[in-house]
């Protein structure tokens, strides 16, 4: 794989985007039809980058593309029918499925704005699923084959039917335990197979922003708007706004730019990804309605099979108080069902103690959900009690916690201004600024400067300037205007702040991120996106300089801090991949990474890097090299040491 290409695999599991319509009227799934489609239209496969569309972006490359397609025309010459997959071909991937792997062809989109090309294989599952026949067991599936194959991809995208697309993404949301890749869901209203489809758009919205975007969530790509999984509803099943989230903005919209809202994406994982495999069938959800009787609550609590209960009731969480339906409730809590409360309301949340009827049911036992949709609070009901080892308090605890970014903790005493005095936060950014200056452009007698504030360098001692034309007061706000406007200044420059301090011996990266982090935020979301930009023309993040600097405890920091395993740089290496390089000195480092979720990528084991330097440390008789290239690669040490055969033989 280049360096310039991003790998993601699509889970094809079924729903309307590839169906056919069948001799009775209706449509149905068809099997292959949805690959051999995309192969066809070159802007989602053009490997040669001979089409109309990847020579569209001037007048001088669409004249040169059209007198070769002439040329080509006249000459008989057609384009090569997509070949069968081959061991050893370069345009075909693995994939590893429960049977075990599996070579397929791959499709390769043009490249893009940002200048990227989208390498991707359709997996496309042997019974394709009508949403509405959805089970317990197709979630475990789905997340079963994103583990097997989470090394292998930058990215995996899931094409599924609508009906039940929030259901899902909420189960896979918690399936998928520290997950440090995107995940996303989309699908379509009207089949790929007809003129007028809303499928192009949501396919390739998909997978143009799986292959650009460290998003580490599960989410929903619909109508060029990408929602966390879990905040998602299925609104309308007539228009293609067909889904929602109305608790949370989406985390990006596509339009003539793609813009992400990266304050709200969640960091990645702290520890190695896996998959949880089992989810508890013994939940269900009871609706409130006015006249609701006391015995037909208690037979629906009393039912074998039910462990856990979603309540859907009015508002802000209130319900009647009658002593019958309470007392239903308070039984059932007592003997250990959970019962979580959520509103019958689209926006909003429960506040049980806002009304003496929500208070209540929180009185009885019931745990208010907050703004939980009643997908998500399924799931997520579903997920808690398939862990044996958590009690009925600490389910119920932990469903009242954001786990994975589905609810939003109510602040008992709202706050209308910032508590932050922007002037000064700019005035200590400025002096980090210069705190961080490159130390080398001193002479070698000259003492550093390292001064505190910024009216520490605007003294007497500076050059003067000519007096500015006097404007009236209205015309010359005070700077910054805003907390926009701070915040503006703030991204320009902490990502080359936080790139020099990752590099550097003492404790300014503590410092500088104490500075940055509200003192009451454990997981600030502005941080989280800053600490995953670029640092470097060569696209290294702060994780990137602080191993290349060999500082292990800046790693360790910055991984505490939200700092992503997966990123790479224009080379396509990882962090990893770097401590690893350090040697001896790259262990810490390595355990580290590793520990967080890191893993080789498959640029560096196909291309014989890692195989390279796994040679040359054995032939310069380097042993403990050697042992953390060996950590470093874990299972994939094999395949690090085949390329290299391979390149030889070559």
């Amino acid at each position: 794989m280049a360096s310039d290409e991003a790998r993601v695999l699509v889970l094809y599991t079924g729903g309307t985007i590839g169906m056919l319509k069948t001799k009775e009227g209706g449509y149905a799934p068809h099997s292959g039809f949805l690959a051999s489609n995309l192969r066809s239209q070159s802007r989602f496969h053009d490997p040669e980058q001979d089409s109309v569309f990847a020579n569209s972006q001037s007048v001088s490359a669409y004249s040169a593309w059209s007198l070769n397609a002439a040329s080509k025309a006249s000459s008989g010459t057609s384009t090569p029918a997509i070949p069968l997959p081959v061991e050893g071909d370069a345009s075909c991937i693995t994939v590893q499925t429960p049977e075990g792997a599996r070579l397929l062809p791959s499709l390769v989109t043009p490249r893009t704005a940002q200048g990227k090309r989208i390498r991707y294989a359709i997996y496309e599952y042997e019974t394709l699923i009508d949403s509405s026949e959805v089970e317990l067991n197709d979630w475990i599936r789905i997340a079963n084959d994103i583990e097997l194959n989470y090394k292998l991809y930058d990215a995996f995208v899931v094409l599924h039917g609508t009906d039940t697309m929030a259901y899902s993404a909420s189960a896979l949301s918690f399936l998928l335990e520290d997950l440090g890749k995107p995940v996303i869901l989309t699908g379509a209203q009207i089949p790929l197979s007809e003129l007028f489809t809303d499928a192009i758009d949501n396919l390739l919205g998909s997978l143009i922003i799986a292959g650009h975007y460290a998003i580490p969530e599960v989410c929903v790509f619909f109508d060029n708007k990408l929602l966390r999984g879990n905040r998602s509803i299925k609104a309308s099943s007539e228009e293609f706004h067909a889904f929602q989230s109305p608790n949370l903005p989406p985390l990006a919209a596509v339009g003539i730019d793609i813009d992400v809202e990266w304050n709200e994406v969640l960091r990645p994982g702290l520890r190695a990804f896996r998959a949880h495999k089992t989810l508890s069938s013994k939940v269900a959800t009871l609706r409130i309605f006015p006249g609701i009787s006391g015995s037909a609550i208690r037979a629906f609590l009393n039912a074998d099979d039910v462990r856990g209960v979603v309540l859907e009731s009015y508002g802000a969480g209130n319900a009647p108080r009658r002593e019958e339906l309470l007392s239903a409730f308070r039984e059932a809590t007592e003997r250990g069902v959970v019962i979580v409360n959520v509103s019958q309301c689209t926006t909003g949340a429960v506040a049980p103690d806002i009304y003496e009827t929500g208070r209540a049911l929180a009185a009885v036992g019931i745990t208010g959900g907050a703004d939980m949709t009643v997908e998500c609070a399924l799931a997520k009901l579903s997920y808690l009690l398939s862990k044996e080892d958590l009690s009925p308090a600490q389910v119920r605890r932990l469903l009242a916690q954001p786990l994975r970014g589905e609810l939003t903790l109510v602040n008992p005493a709202p706050t209308y201004s910032s508590p932050l005095d922007a002037g000064q936060r700019l005035r200590t950014l400025f002096a980090q600024v210069i705190e961080c200056a490159p130390t080398t452009s001193r002479g070698p007698h000259t003492p550093a400067q390292r001064p505190r504030s910024l009216s520490s360098v605007t003294g007497s001692d500076m050059p003067s300037q000519p007096d500015p034309v006097e404007l009236p007061a209205e015309f010359n706000p005070p700077w910054p205007a805003t907390l926009k406007d701070e915040e503006t200044a703030e991204k320009a420059i902490l990502p080359y702040l936080l790139g020099q301090a990752s590099a550097r011996h003492d404790t300014f990266l503590d410092t500088l991120l104490a500075s940055i982090v509200p003192p009451t935020a454990t997981n600030d979301p502005t941080v989280i996106a800053l600490l995953n930009e670029p640092s470097t023309p060569s696209l290294q993040t702060p994780l990137h300089l602080a191993v290349l600097a060999g500082q292990a405890s800046n790693v360790e920091l910055l991984l505490s801090h939200g700092a992503s395993v997966h990123a790479r740089d224009i080379l396509g290496h990882s962090a990893l991949f770097y401590a690893a390089k350090s040697g001896a000195e790259g262990r810490r480092m390595v355990m580290a990474l590793k520990q967080a979720g890191a893993h080789l990528g498959e640029t560096e084991l196909e291309g014989g890097d890692v195989g390279l330097e796994l040679l040359k440390a054995r032939r310069s008789g380097d042993s403990e090299a050697e042992a953390v290239w060996r950590e470093a690669a874990g299972a994939a040490l094999s395949r690090a040491v085949e390329s290299v055969k391979l390149l030889y033989e070559a």
